[in-house]
């Protein structure tokens, strides 16, 4: 039998990909014959095993790699979770949008008297739509975000919409255009716009059950302020926002009624990011870590972390989602060593690792004192 996921997420950009990935643990990678990658594991608080893949921008390519997906892991859920470009002032930054239908933006006809649309909808699951309002109908949804994005807010926190959204093969960051025009008189309806989920939308009309549901955080407004938007972290946040929104739906959908919930994790459902004040220990280890003057970089942890995964006699790298702040990472590793099978192991791996990448770094002594 091959491999099979209950979920599977669909991201298009890194953010979004690692976004998921932090909130799951017991991580593995599995691989598609034509090289399609997928990221398994489990969800604190949900049944099941939840796959994750990022597979770049655009309604085509979410299309092919949904049907593909639908094929291979044969998954009771597809999600995609990712950003967009809010519309209206009714949506801020930060908000997560559920679509309630999927306007595909380019169907037309180029006409003397101007463009006319040929909508062409695409229709979500209401099985999902109907589980996503049960699971974010109140603010308990939010116990899924970081605290690193939950300091950021300055109100109550992300709001959720239940509304149409817009997909086409283009990024918007106007407000004055010709194509903005024909958004609003076309498409009225719709509260944000983004790029894939009128290709998954439509490899779900041509399957056989297929279940799917976009969740959206909003990034920008898709006006001349995106560039400034994306470099404060908007990206960062508004993908957080959505991966918590899936995880809530998820354990909506998939409810562990066994109680095999983590119970490593201070809360019954939360990220896999600890919330908690690390133990004395672990600050010890971070700190041994970060004395490494290249664990600034993250192409050297990268390394590192695939050398502990050979070491370790792993067919991937060790697993610890990348997070942008190098110590918040370095907390990650040390929280994935203590979550491994064999923390001794998963200990000794990371030191031998370094033993024989950097054997003349002072720091080595330091760590070898940490080592049981």
């Amino acid at each position: 039998m091959g491999p099979s996921a209950d979920v599977v997420i669909l991201t298009a950009l890194p953010v979004e990909f690692q976004a998921v990935l932090a909130l799951l643990h017991d991580r593995s990678t599995l691989v598609h014959p034509e090289g399609t990658r997928c990221v398994a594991g489990t969800l604190p608080g949900a049944s099941g095993t939840i796959a994750v893949a990022r597979i770049g921008a655009g309604n085509l390519g979410a299309a092919a790699l949904s049907e593909r997906v639908r094929q291979w892991l044969n998954p009771q859920a597809l999600l995609f979770v990712g950003v967009a470009g809010g519309l209206k002032p009714s949506v801020a930054l930060g908000d997560v949008i559920v679509p309630t239908k999927v306007h595909h933006l380019h169907p037309g006809k180029e006409a003397p008297g101007g463009f006319r649309a040929r909508p062409a909808p695409g229709a979500v699951s209401h099985r999902l739509e109907q589980a996503a309002g049960t699971a974010l109908c109140t603010e308990t949804w939010h116990t899924w975000v970081p605290d690193d994005v939950r300091e950021t807010w300055k109100g109550a926190g992300p709001r959720v919409h239940f509304e149409p959204v817009i997909a086409g093969e283009v990024v918007l960051n106007s407000s004055d255009t010709p194509l903005r025009t024909q958004i609003m008189s076309n498409y009225e309806d719709s509260l944000a716009i983004e790029m894939e989920s009128a290709g998954v939308a439509r490899a779900a009309a041509l399957s056989e059950g297929l279940q799917i549901l976009t969740l959206r955080g909003i990034s920008d407004h898709a006006d001349p302020d995106k560039r400034s938007d994306d470099a404060s972290g908007s990206q960062h946040r508004a993908s957080a926002h959505a991966a918590a929104a899936a995880a809530a739906l998820i354990c909506e959908l998939l409810p562990d009624t066994d109680g095999r919930a983590d119970s490593r994790s201070s809360r019954a459902i939360g990220p896999a990011t600890d919330t908690d004040k690390p133990s004395s220990t672990d600050t010890e280890w971070v700190n041994a870590l970060m004395a490494f003057g290249d664990m600034s970089k993250a192409d050297f942890r990268q390394a590192l972390l695939s050398d502990m995964g050979q070491v370790l006699g792993l067919p991937h790298a060790f697993m610890a989602a990348e997070l942008p702040m190098a110590r918040d990472h370095v907390r990650e590793i040390v929280r994935r060593m203590n979550d491994y099978r064999d923390p001794l192991a998963a200990h000794m791996a990371v030191y031998t690792a370094l033993e024989f990448a950097r054997p003349d770094d002072a720091a080595l002594e330091r760590l070898g004192r940490l080592v049981p």
